[in-house]
């Protein structure tokens, strides 16, 4: 018996010296894969009143505000993302204090915010004017816009994640959201004009 353990006790020592050639490495932190959605695109299907359409990728949901005002959330429920849009009739409100809302708004997130960029939007053939914010770093909104016609109607949008903002693992989504946007306000058309 005494030999038995001291046999055991002998082959453990030698697998443990033997095993400390090996340098170990440790796994790299990885994230899941999200599968994006389509790049499909269909009119949305909003109130019949409302001044405005643009096309919406077919995977995403619309979720019209029950309020009458033309106000909603487009969903992205695969990718746990929403654009919430905003519209303000220009003939009510001061087209001036909505830039400088707007603004405001936008430059709050610089304070998490790495960064901010901002483009202009011009399609003049329908009369649609904006500006695109892209926020770097891990700021809670990565992407705001408006777009305007400057005379009778404003639209804003943001996008929310219904995550952490950890720039690292969104950045897929956030690329895609952002070019979801740019979508959105190239297909912006007033009912009107």
């Amino acid at each position: 018996m005494m030999r038995m353990h001291k046999l055991t006790l002998a082959v453990l020592a030698i697998l443990g010296f033997a095993s400390c050639d090996n340098e170990s490495t440790p796994r790299p932190f990885g994230y899941m894969r999200i599968d994006l959605p389509s790049t499909e695109y269909a009119p949305v299907q909003m109130a019949s009143d409302c001044p405005y359409t643009f096309d919406m990728n077919t995977e995403a949901e619309w979720a019209e505000d029950k309020g009458g005002t033309c106000w909603g959330d487009v969903n992205y429920p695969s990718i746990k993302a929403q654009i919430q849009l905003t519209y303000k009739d220009l003939n009510t409100v001061d087209f001036g204090e909505l830039l400088d809302e707007v603004h405001d708004l936008a430059y709050k997130h610089s304070v998490r915010a790495d960064g901010i960029r901002d483009e202009v939007f011009s399609n003049a053939k329908h009369d649609v004017y904006g500006l695109l914010y892209r926020m770097k770093g891990e700021a809670a909104t990565t992407t705001q816009f408006f777009v305007t016609d400057s005379t009778d109607h404003f639209l804003r949008g943001v996008v929310y994640f219904y995550a952490s903002p950890n720039p690292d693992s969104l950045k897929p989504v956030d690329e895609f959201m952002a070019n979801e946007v740019v979508k959105m306000m190239e297909s912006t058309r007033w009912k009107n004009k």
